[in-house]
């Protein structure tokens, strides 16, 4: 199975998956998979990874940070040998992992089932967790609170180290003279001062060296020894404590640690499961339609190793009556990319990844035969030769009726006519094992036999003489031409050569050869006019359905796209009314030859056109927030959401609406109290203009944000803080995009130093 997935370049691509993956054992796994043909296992896998796919598609990926491969350490707590620090912060790393999974997971659960039953057996023990959480800091180290006799002891060091440096403060103050320049260092775990050479007698106590230069002596005073005991007999109490401590972690991570071990294998598993899913969401893959019929159909599939800007997408079928395609055309012309193509989406399907088509159906198969490839190195070819028989030979000892079978070139590597011989011969016995078969060739007997059997579908990659390479386009119903003159004379061949071998293969030419030459050149005319009139259908069915989709949009929003144009409208009126007022006033004060009634004329005519009726000064004092008013200009009715000294804002079934005091009333009618949105949330305060996003995911997060600047919008409020936190960057960039899409929004940046920096950012509004 490795030679297959080698020769089909499908360990490439699992080396490209891996990339992908958070885990060392997820990787380790997405490495080691390998096709099944268990029917049973291929639905199981299909199954999870079209769940997985959705969810990347939709949610994003499951996170699996923090994940350690914990192995050793648990074969060490069930052996009670007792764990480091370090490998009891991966156990509480590794719960806090799988706190994450289901924290992602648990809204989706009930759609998801194939995946919520991997979640689902994931082992967490809160109280395990509780225990570690208590124990140690996210660096390893072990807690003043781990336990009551760790926290005395280290109060009581705290203390003594705090009696040591005033003990070392007066004694550097009282023998200044005899010491150099007051170093204080450490010698065995005790405090020492370094003293010149000349006064240690005077000073008394224990020598722990002496400097470079021998002028010095590193020495512990009479003063320090008994503190020194102290301390030294603290921290053996404390070493002592601390072992413990890992001991009883240790014991306790021993009487779950074969739930741990379970619990590797599954991460390991959704993590090469989302790895496979975001690779699929990255290349716009899909997962095939497992079927129990014979058809094997891929719609617009492509290589996923070939760029994506330069790869062909192409359509294979092979369905009743047909159960072998023969794909045919030069050498070098891209056949063999359609038969690798064919092979990568049934052998990634069968190992439960995303393949690179638009729809797929894919039958089970019990094995897939290859012959892909020449694997002569510098052995002659006769051994090459030998290579391919020996292969054909166990495909046609071994395939049955539910067998794939890939040949590439068959019958190539020998005489031409001996190859044709055999190739048909191979054919004839697969044929009637009823395997389905998929070979390439450009044997013109081979082109002939396909077209002379009704189960064998006869298709062409076309070839661009022009430039000389493959467009990769495949064309059923139709044989590829060898083209070997035309590419010969390319390559320089000598044009009388190339006319001497036209005329003789004219010559061996039977009318029928003729005749069907002559009819495939008609079918590739009819082939591309409808392959022209299909791409014409199916832009005009995307522009209908583009048109429909307005339409409903129109119909179901008629009414709210009346009252936004009939308050625009009222808007554009009022100020427009305010304009004219404006150049009556200036008109009357600019010039006495301009007559007044004339332009009181025209103020009238607009005032008709706005059908606003004036109305005496309304003070503010006569409205509250919540009245129920009418707007005089359109007689829409809504509720006040806040008031300034000559205008409101209303709420207008949706829609926020500014209006003067001068142009509303109250009104009688009620409004349904969910007409009337009231933005409030725990992560906003009035009094500091922030948001706190930390701990959301993003999803979350927008949702909360979009309530927050509606909010701050509504309170007219100049400026705020978004706190997002560092992180990994995800949640600040989804949180920039949304600002650079709100209008609203003048100018946003990072916060300064004494703004939370960039784990902040600070929106100025227009």
């Amino acid at each position: 199975m490795n030679q297959i997935k080698e020769r089909i370049e499908l360990d490439v691509l699992i080396k490209q998956m891996s990339s992908y993956c958070s885990f060392s054992l997820g990787k380790k796994h997405l490495e080691e998979i390998s096709p099944t043909f268990d029917r049973l296992i291929i639905k199981r896998n299909n199954e999870r990874i079209k769940e997985a796919l959705d969810l990347t598609y939709k949610y994003g990926s499951m996170p699996f940070n923090g994940f350690k491969d914990i192995t050793l350490s648990l074969e060490y707590a069930l052996k009670n040998k007792t764990l480091t620090s370090i490998e009891c912060l991966n156990i509480l790393d590794h719960f806090r992992g799988i706190k994450d999974i289901e924290n992602y997971f648990k809204e989706y659960k009930e759609d998801y089932s194939s995946i919520d039953e991997l979640v689902e057996s994931l082992y967490y023990d809160n109280n395990l967790y509780k225990f570690l959480m208590s124990c140690f800091n996210e660096y390893g180290e072990i807690k003043d609170s781990a336990s009551k006799e760790l926290s005395l002891i280290r109060n009581k060091l705290k203390k003594l180290e705090n009696e040591l440096s005033s003990l070392i403060e007066k004694y550097k103050k009282d023998n200044a003279s005899r010491l150099v320049d007051g170093i204080v260092s450490r010698r065995n775990d005790r405090v020492v001062v370094l003293a010149k050479n000349t006064d240690k007698n005077i000073l008394g106590g224990f020598v722990y060296g002496e400097s470079a230069s021998g002028q010095a002596v590193y020495l512990e005073p009479p003063v320090f020894i008994e503190i020194n005991n102290r301390k030294l007999s603290l921290k053996s109490q404390e070493e002592q404590e601390i072992e413990r401590i890992l001991i009883e972690c240790t014991s306790r991570v021993k009487e779950v640690a074969s739930f741990l071990q379970y619990n590797l294998s599954t991460v390991a598993l959704l993590d090469s499961l989302f790895a496979r899913s975001e690779w699929g969401k990255n290349n716009n893959c899909t997962t095939g339609e497992l079927v129990d019929t014979k058809e094997l159909y891929l719609h617009k599939a492509r290589h996923p190793l070939i760029d994506p800007k330069a790869v062909v997408s192409n359509t294979y079928t092979i369905k009743e009556p047909y159960r072998v395609l023969l794909i045919t055309g030069p050498n070098t012309g891209g056949k063999t990319v359609s038969l690798k193509i064919i092979g990568l989406m049934v052998l990634m399907t069968y190992c439960g990844m995303p393949i690179s088509c638009d729809s797929a159906k894919i039958p089970f198969f019990d094995n897939v035969y290859l012959d892909i490839g020449d694997e002569q190195s510098v052995v002659s070819s006769l051994s090459t030769f030998s290579a391919h028989l020996s292969k054909l030979a166990h495909i046609c000892n071994n395939a049955t009726s539910e067998s794939l079978i890939l040949l590439d070139e068959l019958g190539s590597g020998t005489d031409p006519k001996e190859g044709e011989s055999l190739a048909i011969a191979v054919l004839n016995e697969l044929r009637e094992r009823k395997s389905m078969i998929v070979a390439t060739t450009h044997y013109g007997r081979l082109k002939t036999y396909g077209k002379k059997h009704d189960d064998i579908l006869v298709a062409m990659v076309q070839f661009d003489l022009e430039n000389m390479m493959p467009t990769y386009k495949f064309i059923e119903g139709l044989t590829g031409q060898s083209n070997a003159f035309d590419i010969a004379l390319r390559y320089g061949l000598n044009p009388k050569i190339i006319n001497y071998a036209k005329f003789l293969k004219e010559q061996g030419k039977t009318k029928e050869d003729k005749l069907l030459e002559k009819l495939e050149k008609q079918l590739l005319v009819n082939q591309n006019i409808e392959i022209e009139l299909k791409e014409k259908l199916e832009q005009i069915n995307k522009d209908k359905e583009i048109i429909e989709k307005e339409k409903l949009y129109l119909e179901n929003n008629k009414e709210k796209l009346i009252d936004e144009a009939k308050l625009e409208a009222s808007l554009y009126l009022e100020e427009r009314k305010e304009e004219a007022d404006k150049i009556i006033s200036e008109l009357r004060s600019k010039s006495n030859d301009i007559k007044y009634h004339e332009a009181l004329i025209i103020k009238k005519k607009l005032d008709d056109k706005e059908e606003i009726n004036e109305v005496e000064e309304v003070s503010n004092k006569e409205f509250k927030v919540g009245d129920v008013v009418s707007i005089r200009a359109t007689n829409q009715i809504g509720v006040i959401t806040s008031i300034s000294k000559k205008q409101v804002d209303i709420d207008v079934r949706g829609i926020r609406v500014k209006a003067k005091l001068s142009n509303i009333r109250h009104s009688d009618k009620k409004i349904a109290k969910k007409k009337t949105t009231f933005v409030n949330t725990h992560k906003i305060t009035e009094s500091t203009f922030e948001c706190n996003l930390i701990g959301l995911r993003v999803e979350e997060a927008l949702v909360e944000l979009d309530k927050f600047l509606d909010n701050a919008k509504f309170s007219r409020l100049p400026m705020v803080r978004i706190i997002h936190g560092d992180g990994t960057g995800a949640l600040r960039n989804a949180v920039h995009e949304r600002l650079r899409n709100d209008n609203s929004v003048k100018e946003f940046r990072l916060g300064m130093p004494n703004e939370g920096g960039t784990g902040a950012t600070v929106v100025n509004f227009r």
